[in-house]
């Protein structure tokens, strides 16, 4: 019995290596972070929204957006997230970024890092 590992084996670590380099040079944003308008910040109150940072109470008044490249899903993933000022602000020197104070929400296919 031959415990070689055959030719089929070699061409799926070829494939999963090459994905893996192709992901590590795709374009990942810079992360990003802006004011809610004042009318949804009331609505999320009245909703009992609060601050997603870990137990903070907050209400919720800025949203971040940060990507990052997974190996597990094969692609640029983006995690959001609506926080209080307090983190908002943590957030923003953490990436030395400014907090926007736009209500509209940035477009996903705007392409590249900015």
């Amino acid at each position: 019995m031959n415990t070689a590992p055959s030719g089929d084996a070699m061409t799926v670590r070829y494939h999963r290596d090459t994905e893996t380099a192709l992901l590590k040079h795709e374009d990942v944003r810079r992360p990003i972070a802006w004011t809610i308008h004042p009318d949804d910040v009331v609505r999320f109150a009245a909703e009992g929204q609060r601050c997603q940072a870990r137990r903070c109470h907050n209400p919720v008044t800025v949203t971040t957006w940060r990507w990052w490249r997974s190996t597990e899903a094969g692609r640029v993933l983006v995690a959001e997230r609506f926080v209080c000022d307090q983190h908002g602000q943590q957030f923003a020197a953490r990436y030395h970024i400014e907090i926007e104070s736009s209500p509209a929400v940035p477009s996903l296919r705007a392409g590249g890092a900015s």
